[in-house]
């Protein structure tokens, strides 16, 4: 876009004139005189002025995300729900889903068959566990996550296994596809256990969805 305005510019030139001077009894004389003539000239200016151009192309929307999170250490916060969560069980029962589980929400085979844990081993075998989810869950999900959300979907995977976290994700409208509003709307509805909602699994995933808002709150 441009505008156009104006200068003045001040240009001289001379005239050439001839005077002819002549009284009774003296001799003709002609004389040139020089005479300067003033002009003003109005001369266009160009004025560059830029514009911005807007194309019609897909705009990618970053989901709010709340820059005054607490500062958590997200594994520890991650860690301290599961276990609350689980409950620690030294022997080996059956789960509401007829699952055979120990210590903390364990159903690995080779573990669950030992029989007994104490709540330090179970510990550890439930943060080797936690490390081996995240991984997973971190390959799996294709978009940017913070590290509270991450962990929030790591919990998720623990308790309802990699099968229902790719479920999850993936899918029209779903996270992969950059919905993030969506674990909001989806998560909450894996409350059933046993053909049976337990009001343990709806607390836990409002846990979870409060940690993937940044907000944890049990």
């Amino acid at each position: 876009m441009k505008t156009l305005n104006s200068v003045t510019i001040f240009a001289a030139f001379s005239l050439s004139a001839l005077v002819y001077w002549a009284q009774p009894g003296t001799v003709e004389v002609q004389v040139e005189v020089e005479k300067i003539k003033e002009v003003y000239i109005e001369v266009p200016v160009e004025y560059k002025v830029e514009v911005p151009v807007y194309y019609d192309r897909p705009i990618l929307v970053v989901p709010n995300v709340n820059r005054h999170m607490p500062s958590l250490d997200w594994d520890k916060e991650m860690l301290k729900g599961v276990k609350f969560f689980e409950g620690f069980k030294p022997n080996k029962y059956l789960c509401c889903a007829g699952v055979g589980t120990i210590g903390y929400g364990c159903t690995d085979k080779s573990i669950v068959n030992i029989g007994t844990l104490s709540k330090t081993r179970a510990t550890q075998i439930l943060e080797g566990e936690l490390v081996k989810i995240r991984q997973a869950v971190g390959e799996e999900v294709k978009v940017p996550l913070t590290e509270n959300q991450l962990n929030a979907l790591t919990s998720f995977a623990f308790n309802c296994g990699m099968g229902n976290l790719k479920r999850l994700v993936n899918g029209k409208n779903r996270l992969n596809s950059g919905n993030y509003k969506s674990v909001a709307l989806v998560l909450p509805q894996y409350r059933l256990a046993g053909g049976k909602v337990r009001e343990g699994l709806v607390k836990r995933r409002a846990w979870e969805l409060s940690m993937w808002q940044g907000e944890p709150s049990m």
